[in-house]
């Protein structure tokens, strides 16, 4: 999967994130402190500014959370590396 796929996906999951708390897309945009057709722009093309990225993240509910990229990192994060 591509970089711009992800982008878009992640774009997509906080406009249904948004979705689920009925707060509608020019809402969301406008929470957010962006235009509408920024939004709309960026369901089609993701490059949009990182502050405008977290900004409609919180809008809808959401944090930004970086995670190493690490296998046995992430396990031990979610108490499964060792299974019982």
């Amino acid at each position: 999967m591509d970089t711009e796929t992800r982008e878009t996906e992640l774009i997509s999951f906080i406009i249904e994130s948004a979705r689920q708390l009925n707060i509608s897309q020019g809402e969301l945009a406008r929470r957010a402190g962006i235009r509408q057709e920024t939004l709309s722009r960026a369901k089609r093309n993701p490059a949009i500014s990182l502050k405008a990225f977290q900004a409609l993240a919180r809008a809808a509910g959401l944090r930004i959370q970086l995670v190493p990229d690490n296998y046995v990192a992430e396990h031990v994060a979610k108490g499964s590396l060792f299974p019982t």
